[in-house]
């Protein structure tokens, strides 16, 4: 060996393994920020669903002084107040951010929405709402409507890849 050149693999050796901890480091942030973003689509999915569940039980008649909202979440699985089992949500889905069950947000004793009990910052959310937990799906009565709280989200690559819509004429 000649003198100077001693060491120069165990050098490149340690930048390696430094280069490696920086990209491992990016990628392992990148993985966690994917897994949120799709937990936090599912959130919304489940949520407005529940929050249309909520509504659609609210719109069956019921006697007076009866509360229209559900007592429990349960209750939108099997609705028999009308005479005819109506079911208002297919699953009783738990609150993908925690595993846990939702928030509930109630009126007088039955449930008018829900929301996370997260304690996190969602990486999409409505202005005003810095954590999952004050992020609210209520329902209102009457015609559903679009709620200011609950905009929709697009995953980004999927509204560049969906087909456009195609106006066909037929041949004379």
């Amino acid at each position: 060996m000649r003198p100077g050149e001693r060491g120069f693999s165990y050098l490149m050796l340690l930048g390696w393994v430094a280069l490696s901890g920086v990209m491992l480091m990016a990628l392992g942030t990148h993985w966690r920020n994917h897994a949120q973003r799709e937990r936090e689509v599912e959130m919304v999915f489940r949520a407005e669903q529940i929050q249309h569940a909520i509504e659609s039980y609210a719109r069956v008649p019921v006697r007076a002084g009866e509360s229209p909202w559900p007592p429990t979440l349960e209750a939108l699985l099997a609705d028999e107040r009308s005479g005819v089992l109506v079911r208002h949500l297919r699953q009783p889905w738990l609150d993908p951010m925690t595993g846990q069950p939702w928030g509930l947000v109630r009126e007088g004793t039955g449930i008018r929405g829900v929301y996370s009990t997260a304690r996190l910052t969602p990486l999409r959310a409505p202005k005003g709402v810095e954590r999952f937990d004050a992020w609210r799906f209520e329902a209102t009565l009457g015609t559903p409507a679009a709620s200011p709280t609950t905009p929709p989200i697009t995953p980004p690559d999927t509204a560049a890849s969906l087909p456009s819509q195609q106006t066909v004429t037929p041949a004379p």
